[in-house]
């Protein structure tokens, strides 16, 4: 009987403090729009150089995940994101701009290796047939920051109905916050030490050079399973910059704060519903890969074309800022919390896709850490555009399109999940490959390098 200290659970809870504590508040943050500024342009800049370095560090962070293992690289990785606060503090108060760059730039590389290392324990430590409600569970404490945030975020601006930036208290109480994240990582246990409640162990591939992990995570991309998922991964977290954009503009300070709470709330709920659908014993594997692709893809799809409607309405006749007692108010306010909360469960679905695609902590680091590296260049690339003035109806059909588009590719590889493990078409077997290296080494030493 696994001792509660060494349990999955026990795993899963630390890392989601963790989540709630980092990306979390980081996320309530943005929810404000803009960071809480009074115009998004700076800090959309930021957050493009952000998502630019951590798509580059997440797709690497395999590397590090062999080389220090994903403990040391969670806690490595923990380190950003109260620094990038910070930089938004000093920009709320004093109008510091360089700071926001340099944040921006110390984040990102944090949280590509944060990002990878999460992904990997969250997907690789749970047995098989639970990997769906800890997924859930994980979603749930991230969000929970944000929900915790939120709060924060409209118990101080509560008085706020007009436009501006928000209180610069409410970002110091997120950077105390964040600096505790880090630390929390000593108490994480090896995936060696760590005890599945079903008797089975974490699969942990032997320590290889650099060179052999660049060939193994090339080999990754490059399989036609993975590789057509590319595109829904670059496409899935592109609304994010036009999301913030939407509320900095059109929104008073203390609507933007309820919509940081609030969607906190929707998406938590979503995720947890979803979670339970894809563990469900009711259903193969198959048929949940399936139903739920469907399911969030279809409610997505659906919702772009609200958002291009009513975008479109905004262009031809901008509204004055939008407070809770606006006229249509409840429209414009429910676009932004229904983005938030279909692009939750995207996120949920695409994870739970590649765990099960994929086996062991150094594979599974490379498959999250591709996906939320891509993903990642997919936010950059948002941010980017909406770091200058573009059209914000433009930058909505330019939206559909990518999703859209990314949609055909992606069916035929989420169509090709087995019942079992093994997917991916046309794969080699160098991945098997590693796991019976890895079950081998394990059997001739216990001790497995974490």
């Amino acid at each position: 009987m696994a001792s509660f200290r060494r349990s999955v659970l026990a795993q899963m809870l630390i890392c989601g403090v963790i989540a709630l504590l980092g990306p979390g508040l980081w996320n309530a943050n943005n929810s404000l729009g803009a960071g809480g500024a009074l115009t998004p342009y700076l800090v959309n800049a930021g957050n493009s150089l952000v998502f630019g370095l951590m798509g580059l560090f997440c797709i690497l962070s395999p590397i590090f995940v062999n080389w220090i293992g994903v403990k040391g690289t969670l806690i490595a990785g923990s380190l950003g994101w109260s620094v990038y606060s910070a930089a938004l503090y000093q920009n709320n108060r004093y109008g510091t701009e360089w700071f926001v760059i340099f944040g921006a730039a110390i984040c990102g590389v944090s949280a590509g290796l944060y990002w990878a290392a999460e992904g990997a324990i969250i997907l690789s430590y749970p047995e098989h047939a639970n990997r769906g409600r800890y997924l859930a569970l994980w979603i749930a404490f991230k969000n929970g920051g944000q929900l915790i945030g939120g709060a924060i975020n409209l118990g101080l601006n509560a008085t706020k109905a007009t436009a501006g930036s928000v209180s610069y208290i409410t970002i110091l109480v997120f950077v105390a916050l964040q600096a505790i994240a880090a630390p929390l990582g000593l108490f994480l246990s090896p995936p060696h030490k760590t005890e599945r409640s079903d008797g089975t162990r974490i699969v942990v591939e032997p320590k290889t050079p650099v060179k052999e992990q660049v060939r193994r995570l090339w080999q990754m991309i490059l399989t036609p399973q993975i590789l057509r998922l590319l595109p829904i991964f670059f496409s899935c977290w592109f609304y994010w910059g036009y999301a913030s954009t939407y509320l900095t503009l059109y929104f008073s300070v203390r609507a933007r704060a309820l919509a940081s709470f609030l969607s906190a709330v929707t998406g938590t709920l979503a995720c947890i519903l979803l979670g339970i659908f894809l563990d469900s014993k009711r259903l193969s594997v198959k048929a949940r890969i399936r139903y739920g692709f469907i399911f969030t893809a279809g409610l997505f799809t659906l919702l772009w074309i609200w958002v291009l409607i009513v975008q479109h309405d905004f262009e031809m006749n901008r509204p004055p800022t939008l407070d809770w007692v606006s006229p249509g108010f409840g429209r414009a306010f429910g676009i932004y919390i229904m983005l938030q909360t279909s692009g939750n469960m995207v996120q949920n679905y695409l994870y739970f896709l590649m765990g099960t695609v994929n086996d062991g902590t150094l594979e599974m680091s490379r498959a999250t850490g591709l996906l939320r590296g891509v993903e990642s260049w997919g936010q950059c690339a948002s941010f980017g555009i909406s770091s200058s003035k573009f059209s914000p109806f433009y930058t909505t059909v330019i939206n559909l399109v990518f999703w859209t588009v990314s949609l055909i590719p992606a069916v035929f590889s989420i169509w090709a999940v087995e019942d079992k493990r093994t997917l991916v078409e046309g794969q080699d077997s160098a991945s098997e490959d590693a796991v019976v290296e890895a079950l081998a080494e394990e059997k001739k030493d216990p001790v497995s390098q974490a």
